[in-house]
C-alpha cells in the first residue's frame, strides 16, 4: 500500500516555533513508524560517536626504545688492597695471574689456597688482615714429586765362593768329580764348598806337598788336570 504523501501544509509554518512543533506533532501521529525509526537510528550514531569519545580506553603511549635498554654496568675499577694482596701471595707462590687489583676467580681462588695453607677462615675476600697475614708469611712449599720406583738389578748367579777362593759351581763340580775318580773322598758332587770338599782338597795338597789350604787354588787345579785330563783351568 503506497505510503501517504506528505501534505505541503504541514511545513508551512516551521519557520515559526509554535508551526514547527505544531508540525512534528502531526507526523508524529500520521507516520509513528517513521519517525521511531529516525529517532532509533539518530540514537545509534550518537552512542557510535559517545563510544569512540570518551569510552574507549586510551592507549598507552609506547615508551621510547632506548628508555627500555638497560644502561651496562659500570666497569670494575682497580683496587689498591687487591693489587698489593695479588702482589703478595703471587710472591709466596699462590698467584700466578696479573697484578691488576681486578677481583676475579683466580684471585678468589688464591686467597682459598693461602687461607687453607696458614689455616684461616677459606672466605675468598680480600682485606686488609689477609694482606698484613700475606706479607709475614713464608714461601709456598713445593709439592715433593713422588719418589721413583727402585730399580732392582736384575738377578745374576754369584760364584761359589771358597775362603780366599772363587770358582763357578759347574767347575767346582769339575773339581769335586776329579777328587772323587783318583780316590779322595767321599766327596758329594754338587757345586757347593762344604766339609768333604775341604777336605779332599787338603788330603790331595798334602798328598802333592802343596800348601794346605783346603781351597780350590790355581796349584791345586793344575795338579788335578795333569792327574786326571779333565779341564779345570
Amino acid at each position: 500500500m503506497p505510503s501517504a504523501r506528505p501534505n505541503r501544509s504541514e511545513f508551512r509554518g516551521f519557520d515559526d516555533p509554535r508551526g514547527a512543533r505544531s508540525g512534528l506533532a502531526g507526523m508524529l501521529r500520521r507516520r509513528p513508524l517513521d519517525c521511531l525509526a529516525g529517532a532509533l537510528a539518530a540514537a545509534c550514531v550518537a552512542m557510535v560517536f559517545v563510544n569512540a569519545l570518551a569510552l574507549q580506553p586510551a592507549r598507552p603511549r609506547s615508551e621510547p626504545l632506548a628508555s627500555l635498554t638497560k644502561p651496562d654496568a659500570p666497569a670494575q675499577k682497580p683496587d689498591e688492597l687487591v693489587s698489593q694482596i695479588q702482589s703478595a701471595l703471587a710472591g709466596l707462590g699462590y698467584y700466578d695471574g696479573p697484578v691488576d687489583g681486578l677481583m676475579g676467580a683466580r684471585t678468589a681462588t688464591a686467597i682459598r689456597g693461602f687461607q687453607q695453607a696458614q689455616r684461616l677462615d677459606q672466605t675468598g675476600t680480600p682485606s686488609e688482615g689477609l694482606l698484613a697475614a700475606a706479607l709475614v708469611a713464608p714461601q709456598r712449599k713445593a709439592e715433593a714429586a713422588p719418589p721413583a720406583p727402585a730399580v732392582r738389578p736384575a738377578a745374576t748367579t754369584a760364584p761359589a765362593t771358597t775362603g780366599s777362593t772363587e770358582i763357578a759351581a759347574p767347575k767346582l763340580m769339575a773339581v769335586q768329580r776329579a777328587l772323587a775318580r783318583i780316590g779322595y773322598g767321599p766327596v758329594t758332587i754338587d757345586g757347593k764348598m762344604g766339609a768333604e770338599t775341604h777336605n779332599a782338597i787338603r788330603s790331595f795338597e798334602r798328598d802333592h806337598k802343596l800348601p794346605e789350604t783346603g781351597e780350590p787354588s790355581p796349584q791345586v787345579l793344575r795338579a788335578l788336570q795333569a792327574m786326571t785330563g779333565a779341564q779345570l783351568q
